[in-house]
């Protein structure tokens, strides 16, 4: 069997195992179906550590948040931020028609690492901007400018990176 361009091999090989008992049923006697080989559980793994990477960016960057800026608001937009861009991101793939496949679970786990150093040192700016006696908007305007080309920068190269790999 030889995978399609698009087909998701987990539920393909999930409708196959359930349709071996009806195709051990139709074979002659003395002969046997079994199972050769089954990458999906490698698959299943590599989902799986993405998951638990992605749990533990989030987790440290609401540590790093916490602990060393001591300002529970930024806590929270850092906290609900990130999840937030990773549940846009799988939307756009979903509305691009990518697949989710180890390339693109790497990508997203390396993205998902540029955006948790963004948001901290775009917040320590911000907080910082704020203990200068700004207010929380023009320290959030001021501390946009004065990183925001880097931030966009790392962003435009972390793209760079990935076309080849799209087309």
């Amino acid at each position: 069997m030889v995978r399609q361009p698009g087909a998701n091999i987990i539920n393909t090989v999930e409708l196959l195992k359930g349709e071996l008992p009806k195709l051990r049923r139709l074979l002659p006697a003395g002969m046997s179906l079994d199972i050769v080989n089954d990458r999906t559980d490698t698959i299943r793994a590599s989902i799986s550590d993405v998951e638990v990477t992605l749990v533990i960016a989030i987790a440290l960057v609401v540590m790093v948040v916490l602990l060393f800026l001591r300002n529970i608001r930024a806590t929270i937009i850092a906290g609900i931020s990130l999840p937030l861009s990773i549940v846009a991101t799988f939307a756009t793939m979903w509305a691009a028609g990518f697949s989710l496949d180890n390339l693109s679970l790497m990508a997203l786990t390396i993205g998902t690492g540029f955006v948790v150093d963004d948001a901290i040192v775009m917040i320590e700016n911000i907080v910082r901007n704020i203990e200068k006696g700004k207010t929380p908007t023009q320290a959030a305007l001021d501390g946009a400018r004065e990183i925001g080309f880097t931030v966009v920068s790392l962003t435009v190269s972390l793209i760079a990176v990935f076309i080849p790999c799209c087309s």
